[in-house]
């Protein structure tokens, strides 16, 4: 009896199915052809007030034939039949068995009647005595045994691949293959063992019903089998054993959505801030040392944006105090030859507004300006300056903006006058947040947009400064977040321009229980029990890297971080540029961990090449938390994973990443790794993995290569101390 009780199964049947097995049923599955006239009242004598339909349903289990008493309303109910005669007939119409049964139980009117083995479109006929408490009825019915229905799960559509941020839809198609009879069913959609959802559906003889699942939470970043299952059909199928479908839907955690999400279309550049001087006397290099390798660590480094301090006293003597001024500028254009050599695009920066805001002496200062620049290019043949700036931070300054505007403008003309312009562009700002003490009118809103609606004609792009310290990080994100508000919210659209990150740096502090307390300037001191110098942190590097990954999130076009290697500006600040990349040549010029942690990201992007964002993006990514308080130190963003990408032209594909729940580590997390998976990926690719810092050591390794699958889904684990590039590109 197919696993179930006779009470049981033809009660539900009955009950819950007979009225589809009758709609579906071809001519003969019921023995009265209408069922539209009114059974009399038991009060008339002459007509019967009971009937009764036959079906039987027959398949590999054997057939069985169901009894189903109609009465009318006012009428007792049939529980028993005293006699049921049941003539089953062969194919040739030739009666073949006849059952004979008595006292057939028919709780509820309904009494099933097992037949052994029937073949399909047999002639069954049934002679019943029902008796009720008043008197016994003959009732007839003749009817065709018909196959069970037999459901099967004919497709699941689901993705390949979803976030598991992102609810999906499934679909699919429940079928009827034996073409006799319809059934009730439940449908289920599951994964192993946890159900997601479930539906109760009808299939029709022969037919096809589709079964939606919509808003199905995958949140688990694994690969999940989904599984599709028919169960519970009413009447019992033939078959059992093709219910269920199944397909895979890899879920991850991030992912490069199609198509792309360009949030910049071709990086200018990472790269760091080159001392000018590092060849002039300023500059004590070792008696008998020399430079060392610190040059070959430099070019090593491969940076991609540089910029360079041109100062009109130190390099031109303008106010007449720097009678040697010479070698300092032959080491400035030294520095730039290095910067060349490293195959950077380079900013120039005219340092120093004190005395360019002279009265009458602004067009002189930017022709001395414009003379650097093109002795620079045609003369010492340094084509990759393509940058130049007027004024270091103004808005921190004593120079007004209509000043700033004049300087910008003379410049520009000498450009176009001596051929250059089409050379070098233009960056305007390298703005502060504000001024140091605090007045209104030189906040970096009021002064970029000044700029951006009176200057625009001969501005390229527009620069910030951001520095923050170790232990205040939320800086970093609120600044990034208030510049992008600024950029492309505050600025209307006609007036927008690619935004850099020109000047950014981690801050310690002048003062560490047991060290000596230093000017405020030197603000160097990691508080750990050792009173580390900053730049010799790892944490140094995990935040700058992180800065990098974060600006490139906002479509920063470049930036350059303060600064490459160990050196002194000028006598004003001695000793107060504590954020090398190469250190003092006393220590033999060692590398940083911020110097691994650049370097990874300038060997696995190029200039020119897409920024494309990486998936989920969420308004808090992205939002000012603290919008128009100056010094806004605080972040409406959870640590998490922070993940950014790179395209290049012919298929190159990098994706950058960490996990600033490490934001705060200077040594090895004791944690386990921190598994990344990540989708939208091209199928079959191999991608080189390359870790900064895995051992806790500071320093790059390659932790090997990992393929995508047919879905396009990569995974694998990095250290909570560390950070990962993802890349086609060769690393070593």
């Amino acid at each position: 009896m197919h696993g179930q009780s006779l009470t049981t199964r033809w009660r539900r049947a009955a009950q819950v199915a007979l009225a589809a097995l009758c709609a579906a049923a071809t001519a003969g599955a019921v023995s009265t052809a209408a069922r539209a006239e009114k059974l009399a009242s038991c009060a008339d004598s002459t007509e019967t007030p009971y009937r009764i339909d036959l079906t039987a349903l027959t398949g590999p289990g054997g057939a069985d034939a169901t009894i189903a008493v109609e009465r009318a309303p006012d009428c007792a109910a049939v529980e028993v039949l005293e006699k049921v005669q049941l003539k089953i007939f062969a194919a040739d119409g030739a009666l073949d068995d006849v059952r004979n049964l008595k006292d057939v139980a028919a709780p509820d009117g309904i009494a099933n009647v097992e037949l052994g083995t029937v073949e399909r479109h047999r002639r069954i006929e049934a002679d019943v005595l029902a008796r009720t408490s008043e008197r016994t009825y003959v009732l007839r019915a003749d009817t065709t045994t018909l196959l069970r229905p037999d459901l099967v799960v004919a497709s699941l559509d689901a993705p390949a691949h979803t976030l598991s941020t992102r609810a999906i839809g499934v679909r699919g198609e429940i079928e009827e293959l034996n073409g006799d009879v319809g059934a009730t069913a439940t449908v289920t959609l599951s994964w192993g063992p946890s159900v997601l959802a479930t539906q109760t559906i009808t299939v029709p003889s022969g037919g096809r019903v589709p079964v939606t699942f919509a808003g199905v939470a995958l949140t688990t970043p694994v690969p999940v089998e989904l599984t599709l299952r028919v169960s519970d059909a009413s009447p019992a199928e033939t078959d059992a054993t093709n219910n269920a479908r199944s397909s895979t839907v890899d879920v991850t955690e991030h992912q490069l959505p199609t198509p792309r999400n360009v949030l910049f279309p071709s990086l200018v550049g990472y790269g760091t801030q080159f001392n000018g001087h590092l060849y002039a006397p300023i500059t004590p290099w070792p008696a008998g040392q020399g430079f060392g390798d610190a040059e070959e660590k430099v070019r090593r480094l491969e940076p991609q944006l540089v910029r360079i301090f041109y100062n009109d006293n130190w390099d031109g003597n303008a106010n007449g105090l720097f009678p040697d001024w010479q070698v300092n500028y032959a080491s400035f254009v030294k520095s730039v030859e290095l910067a060349q050599e490293t195959g950077a695009t380079i900013d120039i920066s005219f340092q120093n507004l004190a005395n360019a805001r002279l009265p009458g002496a602004i067009q002189p200062a930017m022709a001395k300006f414009a003379d650097v620049l093109e002795d620079l290019v045609r003369n010492h043949g340094l084509t990759n300056v393509m940058w130049a700036e007027v004024g270091n931070e103004p808005n921190s300054g004593a120079v007004t903006l209509e000043e700033y505007n004049a300087l910008y403008r003379a410049l520009h003309a000498q450009l176009v006058a001596r051929g250059l312009r089409d050379q070098i562009k233009l960056m305007g700002g390298g703005l502060v947040e504000a001024h140091p003490t605090g007045i209104p009118d030189r906040h970096h809103y009021v002064w970029m947009k000044w700029i951006a609606a009176n200057m625009g004609d001969v501005i390229d792009g527009y620069a910030e400064h951001v520095y923050w310290w170790y232990d205040r990080s939320g800086r970093l994100e609120y600044r990034l977040r208030d510049t992008y508000n600024l950029m492309t919210r505050e600025i209307p659209a006609e007036q927008r321009k690619p935004s850099y990150m020109m000047e950014f740096g981690i801050r310690g502090y002048n003062t560490c229980t047991g060290k000596p307390n230093l000017p405020t300037a030197n603000q160097t001191y990691y508080r750990d029990q050792n009173c580390t110098d900053i730049w010799r942190s790892n944490i140094a590097a995990f935040q700058q890297l992180w800065f990098n990954i974060a600006s490139a999130q906002l479509g920063t076009a470049g930036t350059a971080k303060w600064d490459a290697y160990w050196g002194m500006y000028d006598r004003s600040s001695p000793n107060n540029q504590y954020f090398w990349m190469v250190g003092p040549p006393t220590e033999g010029s060692p590398l940083t961990p911020t110097y691994h942690a650049m370097s990874l990201l300038f060997h696995v992007t190029e200039p020119g090449w897409q920024i494309i964002g990486v998936d989920p993006w969420e308004s808090n990514d992205w939002s000012v938390s603290a919008y128009g308080v100056t010094g806004g130190a605080t972040s409406n963003d959870q640590p998490e994973k922070e993940l950014v990408g790179y395209a290049g032209p012919d298929g190159e594909l990098t994706i950058v990443g960490l996990d600033t729940n490490g934001r705060d580590l200077n040594t090895a997390a004791t944690t386990p790794p921190v598994p990344y998976s990540i989708g939208g990926l091209p199928a079959h690719t191999t991608f080189n993995v390359a870790l900064w810092n895995a051992s806790g050591d500071g320093v790059n390794s390659l932790a090997g290569t990992v393929a995508t699958n047919a879905a396009g889904v990569v995974r694998f684990e990095a250290p909570l101390h560390a950070a990962f590039a993802l890349t086609t590109v060769p690393v070593s």
